[in-house]
């Protein structure tokens, strides 16, 4: 029997509100969301992220705000940790491949609750003494004022910025990032680089067109070596998933949410199995195909899948590799109405169902071939639970292209004289959803057509567009 992704949300409620009550908290209770098979959840940030996340490469781990402020900017620009958080001179700092990150709570809440230290401006003192004995760190004249869009010069260290080296500090953090510049550009071991005060950028042109064109000195790894700083190996802890990008998308912020704490993800993979335990080799439970929505309860740790022990905990205690499932980030509708009513995009292919502003569900749906899908917005005008969908009752003769004879088609909502609806598709393929293949009407899988059925009256407004 075939168990559905977000179709039995109201069977399963009070199992999942024990879920959702934790995963509000941002820290969900190891073992609660799935008893049944004694696997525990990970603790995930308000966003729905994981609070704690491992690197295999340097055998370290990140989390709090260093982990928050690491996933700002990431691996090119920080690099690896290196070593675990530790106390030195009064604050927690941690060290990565190309930067020292410091937290200063005195500015939590503000993008400078974390800091880079000040490593460019250490490295040039060690290479160059005190006095910068290179001419690229001399000041710039102070009549030299005049900046273009390719060249800036920054009064408060005299030194300009320029071309590529300037595209890569403005896209990458500027100021906050990197600090000020302190030297020119000039060619040190074979490169032409500069110093900034956190950083030393690195002109590579053997890299030419590729986002390794510039890369950022390895001055972390330098800074703890100079300090005899521990970088031995730790192990994974428990509450920490193995790294992954996907994880950690900006897009999940912006991720489709009907208010109760949880969020959606799409299959972002051409099909997925759902198994009954976060293991590769468990039993599958289902299968869930391209783009279709899949209701994000819990994060659990689990079986490798593509690098990642992640795995998201759907609705019907199923379980899918993290690795496979993105955001599903739905486009606004161009207008919204009051009571409740429905928004079908057709470029996304989806339909959501609104209270007012405040989106409830979303179903995966077919749509009319070559246009004949109605454009605009429409009310409810007559719902029949169960019918006989006849081709010739709509002007195409048995016999003839494109003829058909459906029987027991259900929750068919009609919005639109000639036979337009939403209604029940059963004869589709499930992995056949999110494409052009009707005749017109919106087709959903019938668990979501039995959710909008229960959720439109007569009158009730459906919005159609692109």
């Amino acid at each position: 029997m075939r168990i559905a992704f977000l179709r039995r949300k109201l069977v399963h409620l009070s199992a999942v509100a024990i879920i959702v009550a934790t995963a509000v908290a941002g820290a969900l209770t190891p073992g609660l969301a799935s008893a049944e098979q004694n696997v525990a959840t990970v603790p995930v940030d308000s966003a729905g992220m994981p609070a704690s996340t491992y690197f295999p490469p340097t055998s370290h781990s990140l989390s709090g705000p260093l982990l928050k402020a690491w996933s700002t900017t990431g691996l090119m620009i920080i690099g690896y940790p290196i070593s675990e958080p530790v106390q030195e001179n009064g604050r927690v700092v941690q060290y990565f491949e190309r930067s020292r990150l410091e937290v200063w709570p005195e500015h939590a809440g503000t993008k400078w609750e974390v800091q880079g230290t000040l490593l460019g401006t250490w490295l040039a003192e060690q290479r160059y003494g005190k006095t910068r004995n290179n001419p690229a760190f001399n000041a710039l004249p102070d009549g030299l004022t005049s900046n273009t869009p390719d060249r800036v010069i920054f009064s408060e260290t005299r030194h300009s910025l320029a071309y590529g080296f300037k595209n890569y500090w403005d896209k990458n953090g500027g100021l906050w990032q990197f600090g000020f510049p302190i030297s020119e550009e000039f060619v040190e071991d074979g490169y032409t680089v500069q110093y900034f005060e956190r950083a030393r950028f690195e002109f590579h042109p053997e890299n030419a067109g590729t986002q390794f064109e510039i890369l950022l000195g390895l001055l972390g790894n330098d800074y703890a070596k100079a300090l005899k700083i521990p970088t031995n190996p730790a192990a994974q802890p428990a509450d920490a998933v193995i790294w992954d990008a996907g994880l950690f998308s900006p897009q999940i912020a912006n991720a489709f949410r009907n208010g109760t704490g949880i969020w959606w993800g799409k299959v972002s993979t051409d099909a997925v199995s759902v198994r009954s335990a976060p293991r590769n080799d468990a039993p599958a439970m289902d299968v869930a195909y391209s783009r279709h929505p899949i209701v994000i309860y819990a994060i659990v740790k689990g079986d490798v899948r593509e690098g990642t022990d992640a795995w998201y905990l759907t609705d019907n205690y199923g379980y899918v590799p993290a690795v496979y499932v993105a955001p599903l980030v739905l486009n606004p509708p161009p207008q919204t109405f009051g009571g409740h009513w429905v928004d079908v995009n057709l470029s996304q292919f989806y339909a959501v169902a609104y209270n007012g502003s405040t989106p409830a569900y979303v179903a995966i749906i077919t749509a009319g071939r070559d246009g004949k899908t109605p454009l605009g917005t429409f009310n409810i005008q007559s719902q029949v639970r169960r019918e006989i969908m006849d081709s010739a009752t709509v002007g195409i003769p048995h016999g003839s292209s494109g003829w058909y004879y459906l029987e027991n088609v259900e929750y068919t909502q009609y919005f639109l004289a000639g036979g337009y609806a939403l209604h029940g598709n059963y004869w589709t393929p499930e992995s056949s959803f999110g494409n052009f293949t009707s005749n017109g009407c919106v087709g959903l899988m019938n668990t979501d057509a039995a959710f909008f059925w229960n959720w439109l009256n007569i009158g009730d407004v459906v919005t159609i567009h692109y």
